[in-house]
């Protein structure tokens, strides 16, 4: 059976510290999303964030991309570019699979044939060669969030931001993806911090692994693969 209170340690204190929550607290008009939040991310980090809905998983990655402030509490970030993809492809309907993975390079300040040059790398890598003038709405699910994960990767940022990113995918096609994340990561090591309600997904990925419950309160937790691991965690969160 897994022991959730055997020893555990690692040694981080020479790795640079990417983001940092100190007493981070988050309020939506009176309720209380996150309370006295403190944990950080490293240099080297793939950090998976383990809850069920609405514990404030995904608001953890809003205040680390600036798209939500904390209402107290200092909130450390030592990044310069951020990839996000998020739950739902969020591309820009007018725009092709191409002009969507180049928009945050040109907007970054790099040059034309350098933006299309990463832009197709990726779309490559992704399986997408040959899709890059098509619009949004002509492709499916799955194409929408490999087009997602290559915008992101093609910025080159300092730090990834994963919201649940297969959520919505059957599971064939959240495997396929998995694989395809999995190598680009290899491939590509960045720090990456990974929400999800799926145990299975943030132990494919994750070198440390937080388990989040409500009001913000977390537990880091040692990272294993074996069954009794995984397990634990699915009872832990009735999935």
């Amino acid at each position: 059976m897994f022991n959730v209170n055997k020893q555990y340690e690692k040694m981080y204190s020479t790795e640079q510290t990417l983001i940092q929550f100190k007493n981070i607290n988050k309020t939506y008009d009176s309720f209380e999303v996150i309370k006295s939040l403190s944990f950080e991310v490293k240099k080297n980090d793939i950090v998976g964030i383990l809850g069920p809905s609405g514990v404030g998983k995904s608001t953890i990655l809003k205040l680390i991309a600036g798209l939500e402030k904390p209402t107290s509490g200092m909130l450390i970030n030592n990044t310069h570019k951020v990839g996000y993809v998020f739950q739902e492809p969020r591309l820009l309907p007018w725009r092709t699979t191409l002009e969507n993975v180049m928009l945050p390079l040109s907007m970054s300040g790099i040059n034309k044939k350098e933006s299309k040059d990463k832009a197709m790398f990726f779309l490559e890598k992704m399986g997408l060669g040959g899709f890059e003038n098509y619009f949004p709405t002509q492709l499916s699910g799955g194409m929408l969030q490999r087009v997602s994960l290559s915008r992101a990767f093609a910025l080159e940022p300092d730090l990834l931001l994963l919201d649940e990113p297969f959520s919505a995918l059957d599971l064939r096609l959240k495997s396929v993806m998995e694989t395809m994340l999995k190598e680009l990561l290899e491939e590509n090591p960045i720090p990456v911090l990974y929400v999800s309600h799926s145990p299975d997904e943030v132990v494919l990925f994750a070198n440390r692994i937080f388990m989040m419950f409500a009001g913000g309160v977390i537990e880091e937790l040692p990272v294993s693969e074996d069954d009794d691991f995984k397990e634990f965690l699915k009872d832990a969160f009735l999935i």
